[in-house]
């Protein structure tokens, strides 16, 4: 069975591995390489425009999102009493 500090401690590093996760997630660099490819001759098929969009439509979804969950998360832990 956990203890109280075993939650701290497992909390602590999902916290942690998430904000890095999203940290190197903003970079973007992945889609600043996308901008380039997109560009070359052939590329804007109708269907490469179709799944692009589509992809691109659900992972902006997804973002918001976790940016909903992340505000409404911290706003819910804030609500915790404190121990003086």
């Amino acid at each position: 069975m956990l203890k109280p500090d075993d939650h701290i401690v497992i909390l602590d590093k999902k916290i942690t591995e998430l904000s890095d996760a999203l940290a190197h997630l903003g970079k973007g660099t992945n889609l600043r390489e996308l901008l380039k490819i997109i560009r070359f001759p052939g590329w804007t098929t109708p269907a490469e425009f179709a799944f692009a969009t589509l992809a691109l439509d659900s992972m902006r979804a997804q973002v918001k999102v976790l940016d909903v969950m992340n505000e409404q998360l911290l706003a819910a832990a804030k609500q915790v009493g404190h121990k003086g």
